[in-house]
């Protein structure tokens, strides 16, 4: 394309976007849909006069987008045509940042899918799917190695998981707490659109939780720091609500997990996963007000807690899945137990069984050149402190 041409489209979409951004509105929407061109597409990747035109055709293609939707004359082939477009600019590497214009984009989409009719639902679901896939990936996303515990019951479920060195995780639809994860209630209401938004959350996404005393590492002044988030913390193996409310008062087990940075995705490295660790905040907020308000805060709606469960100390491992399925699912974490923990009640048959399980494997450790490390996964048993009244300590099983 010659330059003198090219240079001309450059000048139509930034008079396109200045002409019509924030005001399409049902009278001039035939004109705004008449005056958007395809062939714009071909300036994605380029700088004019300093302005990015990929984020300003991602401009031109929300207006053209509002546009279908206000016009009277909607018909599957403009939605489809669409479609192409919003799919083709959201696959090109140059606009992989551009969250923002890719979540107008879907949540655009997905209103003019639903416009044409109940029929069309599937379609208007997978594209409620990407606006929160892109919508979600934007609230947190840092390369971390955590160590973090996982009190859980002695089950099928716990053993199938341990031989497959696996990690269960669920959509917040199946948490016992309906506020847990509060986007699914403040979803609930009868509109098709919400029940839409909240059937693609339902799907997508997935969460698990660990207890970790140790805040998210933060970097001040070059240097990455990591603190406890209170220093009067005992190690989380000993904390007794965990055991009395996740390991089944004692009869189960805390696993204490190390996983290595690669656990982590981000939404730039995959265009449909993307998974990452985040601390709870918890508060005495009243979250009711969110359902009277147009939007919630990110952090608010998947990692946000009453201030009664602050004793977790809670970090949570969302995974964002857009061919995902509602209920439970699992992601692989080979060489990630670093020991277990049984808890004071918990069965001869039980520990035989996990040890059993797990005597033959190795934790693998990742250190900053590369280098790998491993080590046997060790085995405790929690026993009363005889010489500490009314506490517990973690005595270390030999293997023989």
């Amino acid at each position: 394309m010659e330059a003198e041409e090219l240079g001309i489209k450059h000048d139509e979409i930034l008079s396109y976007v200045k002409s019509y951004e924030g005001k399409v509105k049902q009278e001039n929407a035939s004109q705004v849909f008449a005056e958007f061109k395809e062939e714009w597409k071909n300036s994605i990747n380029y700088l004019y006069y300093k302005k990015d035109m990929g984020e300003e055709y991602g401009k031109a293609l929300i207006i053209y987008s509002v546009s279908i939707y206000e016009e009277g004359n909607l018909t599957e082939a403009k939605v489809k045509r669409l479609t192409d477009l919003i799919d083709y600019y959201c696959e090109q590497k140059c606009v992989q940042y551009k969250f923002n214009i890719k979540v107008s984009l879907y949540v655009n989409l997905g209103l003019c899918w639903h416009k044409l009719g109940k029929n069309y639902d599937a379609y208007s679901l997978k594209a409620f799917k990407k606006y929160a896939y892109y919508l979600v990936s934007q609230t947190s996303y840092i390369l971390y190695q955590p160590t973090a515990y996982a009190f859980k019951t002695c089950s099928k479920y716990l053993l199938e998981a341990l031989i497959n060195e696996e990690l269960n995780i669920s959509s917040p639809s199946c948490f016992n707490d309906p506020f847990d994860s509060p986007i699914l209630e403040l979803l609930n209401n009868s509109d098709e659109i919400s029940q839409l938004l909240r059937q693609a959350y339902s799907q997508c996404l997935k969460i698990t939780c660990f207890s970790s005393n140790m805040k998210l590492p933060q970097t001040k002044n070059n240097v990455t720091i990591q603190e406890p988030k209170h220093p009067d913390d005992q190690p989380e193996y000993l904390n007794e609500l965990m055991w009395a409310h996740y390991a089944d008062a004692h009869k189960g087990i805390c696993i204490k997990y190390h996983f290595p940075n690669s656990i982590s995705i981000s939404g730039a490295e995959d265009p449909n996963r993307f998974c990452y660790f985040k601390d709870v905040r918890y508060s005495n907020e009243d979250i009711s007000k969110y359902s009277t308000q147009d939007a919630i805060d990110l952090n608010s709606a998947f990692f946000l807690k009453g201030k009664q469960w602050e004793y977790e100390n809670e970090l949570r491992f969302l995974y964002f899945d857009t061919n995902g399925k509602e209920g439970y699912d699992t992601i692989k974490i080979k060489n990630c137990i670093e020991a277990i923990y049984f808890g004071l009640k918990c069965s001869k048959e039980d520990k035989n069984t996990i040890i059993n399980i797990l005597h033959d494997r190795v934790h693998k450790k990742v250190n900053l050149d590369n280098e790998i490390s491993e080590y046997p996964i060790k085995f405790f048993k929690m026993e009363i402190d005889k010489e500490h009244f009314g506490e517990l300590k973690a005595v270390e099983i030999t293997m023989t």
